[in-house]
């Protein structure tokens, strides 16, 4: 079973009956072809001596005859042989064996009506090839002649045609199962190394790799997309493995403060003031891991593609002035100024509610790192059939190093200030997929001491696209 189940063997099997149909039909064609070439070539020796002897007919008492013209004694008489017939049928010349057959008479009777014809003949061992012909007097068909010869050396050349092709196809096919075999183990080598390679890579230790020297054949692009998907896989991995470790650490925090506070408020006897104190440090605590928990189920639902966009014409400058709005209040407390910036009329097919959750990401973000007296900007502007909108602060701004990662999950440019204002690091993964979930991209841009400015660029929408 596994044998049949072998590649190698089937490629060889499939390779021997294609080379086993092709040398069939080839020798059947080499066959056909020489048996058409010799017989023509008989006939046409047929037609160039009945033509010769035409001419040496005689004719008496108005019957046909070679007599006297050709002689009688026939040395070839078992090789060929010549008759000529009258215009009623009977035989006036014969230098041929007795036992030649006569041609059948619907032959006969249609060189007699002036048609030339070919037809076998039955001799003593073999076939006559005979040509008939009419004998012409005057315009007038006076009888036929016919020319035969033996068919013996066209059947020994094919017989022997036959023996070579019998004997040769067989021992070719062998031949080639022993080429098909080695062939089809040259070019399977590559998947065998590529296999025992595969197999020592496991989910814990993604990071090995194929790293065969491989042509640009389709084995050795075959093995480059393998190492490019374990590639993928590891940093999916790694990516996985640091966001449990983060989630969890991020979880633990407020975890551990809560059970902080609640073990030191029954340590001992307190005031009514002390518990509610404590009751409200960990009810902040507790608002803190809704808002995380809640975080990392968006995510969560985000990669495994369960969130559907509910499209609508969304007029994106309303769309700005509402989240303005909403966090105005908290800007104002912090003795941040908030303008928005407005561009023109522009409408795009999106989801609102998942819109408006980027803004208040982007805005909540630039609350955070802004320092007093300092100046949040939201606007937007068209952008050909799309729109762009722009969120930028002042302050000390993100070092270049820094600025690849802002998006990744938990990351944190100032990690004590951040946790400290309730922040998980998840604010701003969430506005790129958001954004990158309406077919459009979320960038960020910044210069020492000139603040950042993160930019929205969206698409029409489902008609655009």
């Amino acid at each position: 079973m596994n044998l049949l189940r072998s590649l190698r063997l089937r490629l060889t099997l499939w390779y021997i009956l294609l080379l086993a149909l092709i040398l069939a039909a080839f020798s059947a064609g080499i066959y056909l072809r020489l048996r058409h070439n010799l017989y023509a070539s008989l006939d046409d020796s047929l037609e160039t001596r009945a033509d010769e002897l035409l001419v040496l007919m005689r004719f008496e008492a108005g019957r046909p005859t070679l007599a006297g013209a050709v002689p009688e004694e026939n040395q070839d008489a078992d090789d060929q042989y010549v008759r000529v017939f009258d215009a009623s049928g009977g035989i006036t010349f014969d230098n041929g064996l007795s036992s030649i057959g006569r041609p059948d008479d619907e032959r006969l009777r249609a060189a007699l009506d002036g048609r030339a014809t070919i037809s076998a003949v039955d001799g003593p061992g073999a076939a006559f090839r005979t040509r008939l012909a009419p004998i012409l007097e005057s315009g007038e068909v006076a009888g036929a002649l016919a020319v035969g010869r033996t068919e013996d050396d066209v059947t020994d050349t094919l017989d022997g045609l036959l023996l070579v092709l019998g004997l040769s196809y067989p021992a070719t096919l062998a031949l080639a199962s022993l080429g098909g075999v080695f062939l089809a183990g040259r070019a399977l080598a590559p998947i065998d190394r590529l296999t025992r390679v595969a197999r020592r890579i496991s989910a814990e230790d993604l990071s090995r790799r194929l790293d065969l020297r491989l042509p640009d054949d389709e084995v050795g692009r075959l093995a480059r997309t393998f190492d490019e998907m374990l590639d993928r896989l590891d940093r999916a991995f790694r990516q996985q493995r640091q966001f449990t470790s983060d989630a969890s650490h991020e979880l633990r925090t407020p975890l551990t403060a809560m059970k902080g506070q609640v073990e030191v408020a029954l340590s001992r006897e307190r005031s009514t003031d002390d518990y509610r104190g404590v009751l409200r440090l960990v009810n902040d605590e507790v608002d803190r891991l809704i808002r995380l928990v809640g975080s990392l189920l968006s995510l969560a639902r985000a990669d495994a593609g369960e969130i559907a966009l509910r499209r609508e014409d969304v007029d994106v400058g309303d769309l700005v002035r509402a989240a303005c709005e909403q966090v105005r209040p908290l800007a104002a407390d912090r003795g941040l100024g908030l303008e928005v910036e407005a561009g023109g009329a522009v409408t795009v097919r999106a989801d609102q509610d998942l819109l408006l959750q980027l803004l208040l990401n982007l805005l909540d973000n630039a609350l955070k790192y802004t320092p007093a007296g300092g100046r949040i900007a939201a606007g937007w502007r068209p952008a050909g059939a799309g729109a762009e909108v722009s969120v930028s602060n002042t302050g000390p701004g993100i070092a270049p190093e820094e600025l690849p990662r802002i998006f990744d999950r938990f990351y944190r440019v100032d990690k004590a200030r951040s946790r400290a204002e309730g922040g998980a690091g998840l604010g701003l993964s969430i506005a790129k997929w958001i954004a990158e979930a309406h077919g459009g991209t979320l960038t960020a841009a910044s210069e020492p001491d000139r603040g950042v400015t993160f930019t929205v660029a969206l698409p029409p929408g489902d008609d655009g696209r």
